[in-house]
């Protein structure tokens, strides 16, 4: 469960995403959105706008090296610098949520024991707090395919569909 009261760090992923699909309010309630100044570069890059939003940022340039298991598993995990940064400032953050849509930095966001979400998870929370019905979750869940560069299997994404569907009786 993703609640209001806590920090978020983020790689660029679930923020270019969101803004793809006109979402990135869904992240407005969250105390703190830390992004590594590498993930500013690739939003930068990739969709400039979502960093116009009035959302929370705080950009966090230099923070303190991660020990050497972290890295020794974003090195064999392969993870960008942007994934990288994100998971050593959750290191410093452990009570914070990190935001991924990486599978492997999912994986070694677990293995170090931290919380971790994605877009997805962003979406269906909005359910509970709120912020969007789940008929809206639907329509929003239906145009990622053509909308987003979002990676998301069909089969899971056709799951996920009918479980918000089988929940709430549509």
């Amino acid at each position: 469960m993703i609640d209001a009261d806590t920090d978020i760090v983020c790689d660029a992923g679930p923020i270019i995403h969101l803004d793809e699909i006109s979402c990135l309010d869904l992240l407005r309630d969250f105390r703190k959105i830390i992004l590594p100044s590498s993930v500013v570069d690739e939003i930068e890059k990739h969709q400039p706008l979502a960093l116009t939003a009035k959302l929370p940022f705080s950009v966090l340039r230099g923070h303190n090296p991660a020990d050497d298991r972290l890295l020794a598993m974003c090195r064999v995990f392969a993870l960008d610098i942007g994934e990288t940064e994100a998971l050593t400032i959750m290191e410093s953050h452990p009570e914070a949520i990190f935001l991924t849509d990486d599978a492997s930095a999912r994986m070694v966001a677990e293995r170090m024991g931290f919380k971790v979400h994605g877009t997805i998870g962003v979406i269906l929370r909005s359910i509970r707090r709120g912020q969007k019905s789940p008929e809206e979750v639907l329509s929003i869940l239906s145009m990622i395919p053509s909308r987003s560069t979002l990676f998301i299997k069909s089969a899971l994404l056709k799951e996920i569909t009918l479980r918000v569907r089988k929940e709430f009786n549509i």
